[in-house]
């Protein structure tokens, strides 16, 4: 084989994140040399081809990062979601395909190979994995492992034989017990089935997230309600098992978004707090209550001191959404820029025979009022844990607020945020976040 792979990322991966792959060739000392690579979606259609020259060791270093997170996005907007939900955007199947172009003289043109064959004008065909599975987040260089995500803190595939275990694998780094109000959206959001590859062994081996039980209590912990939510994707109905569908699985498939908050499910008017738990399916096809990959409790509070408080949802480093409120007032400035003009006394512009005398022609005029609001919201008392969390909200570039039923755009307009002051003596935190929407107040004419 003239090309070879020697490195190539891992799947699932961030798109946002250095994507290197390294490659030889035994074609290398043919004149006018050049690695090809070529960059597709899911359906085959080139996104883009890049060509490089081999280093002074004549290997080939890619980096595809830059590529893959500017073919994603927007972050599937699934805030109001019930049940589970396909992925649309927020993650993304990439074939990576390499090639070669050279010539065989210095003055002849050069052609393109397919990096398998000596046939010229055929478009690279050498991979290294059937598709790379990226989401549309960011990773910290510190999280990194030889370049790549490190995917097994919230991806594994399982052997589908009844196993035993219990993990936390939503996308989400908040603790398991959340407070929400009556009113709210909450969704997290599961890697889902096979992500290695569409291959035989993978017929029975996948993260199968399978079902989830809501399991609603008063507030004498006695049980309410119990129901179970199945996860048709790439299922049709609840009874297939995953050997029956793995090969039907697509980037909408291997993302998947669950609705928890009290207004994605049905809750029953007495409820003080519910659980969610995530599940595998059992070989039989029923659940495997032994195999859980994620299990959270909510437990409602509502409004702090009469203050409705600010509900955020902001696209966190796995590129799918957090959440949390802001419960303590929250204020609003407004600052109007006027543009005027001054019109002189007299009348000149009569359109009848006089010029009377006008007492309230006015003089300065305003055509055009530009109002800008400025909103605050405060937190309540967080610990370290929560602060270090909501830190990330004011980095995120996609954030919203909850209002009413609908969400709506800001942008964080915080100009610098403390992280940690003294952490031997200060044991809680209060944080501020400044906003304005991103569609502001209409102009007044």
């Amino acid at each position: 084989m003239a090309i070879s792979i020697q490195q190539y990322p891992t799947s699932p991966n961030i798109a946002n994140n250095n994507l290197v792959y390294a490659i030889s060739s035994s074609e290398v000392n043919r004149p006018q040399f050049q690695y090809v690579c070529d960059v597709r979606d899911a359906n085959d259609t080139l996104i883009q081809r890049v060509k490089q020259q081999p280093n002074p060791s004549s290997y080939g270093v890619f980096d595809l990062g830059q590529i893959c997170t500017f073919n994603l996005g927007p972050t599937d907007n699934i805030w109001t979601v019930s049940g589970f939900a396909p992925n649309t955007s927020s993650a993304a199947d990439f074939k990576i395909l390499f090639g070669e172009e050279y010539s065989y003289s210095v003055s002849s043109s050069a052609s393109l190979y397919n990096g398998v064959t000596s046939t010229p004008n055929l478009p690279p065909a050498v991979k290294s994995t059937d598709y790379l599975f990226n989401l549309y987040g960011v990773l910290d260089p510190n999280d990194k492992v030889n370049w790549n995500w490190n995917s097994g803190s919230k991806y594994e595939n399982e052997l589908i034989n009844d196993n035993t275990f219990t993990r936390q694998y939503g996308l989400t780094d908040f603790p398991a017990t959340q407070s929400v109000r009556t009113g709210d959206y909450h969704t997290i959001s599961f890697l889902n089935g096979t992500l290695y590859g569409n291959t035989p062994a993978n017929a029975n081996n996948a993260q199968d997230i399978y079902s989830a039980y809501i399991t609603q209590y008063n507030s004498a912990d006695s049980q309410l309600t119990q129901s179970i939510i199945y996860n048709l994707n790439p299922r049709t109905s609840s009874g297939q098992i995953w050997s029956d569908v793995y090969l039907s699985q697509s980037a909408a498939t291997r993302l998947v978004h669950l609705g928890t908050g009290p207004e994605n499910i049905d809750l029953t008017s007495s409820v003080s707090y519910y659980t969610i738990d995530v599940y595998e399916q059992a070989t039989d096809g029923s659940v495997n209550e032994n195999g859980k990959y994620g299990s959270y409790k909510f437990n409602i509070v509502d409004e702090n001191c009469d203050y409705p408080g600010v509900r955020f949802a902001w696209r966190n480093k796995y590129g799918v959404w957090d959440y949390y409120n802001f419960t303590l007032a929250e204020s609003t400035t407004s600052q109007i820029d006027r543009s005027t003009y001054e019109q002189i006394f007299v009348p000149f512009s009569t359109t009848t025979a006089t010029a009377p005398y006008n007492k309230s022609r006015r003089g300065r005029t305003n055509f055009l009022n530009k109002i800008s609001r400025a909103r605050t919201a405060e937190s309540d008392w967080v610990n370290q844990t929560y602060a270090d969390l909501l830190i990330e909200m004011f980095y995120s570039a996609d954030v919203y607020i909850q209002s009413g039923t609908v969400f709506l755009p800001i942008t964080i307009t915080n100009t610098s945020v403390v992280e940690k002051t003294n952490p031997r003596t200060q044991k809680l935190y209060k944080l501020t976040a400044e906003y304005r929407y991103a569609n502001d107040t209409q102009h007044r004419l």
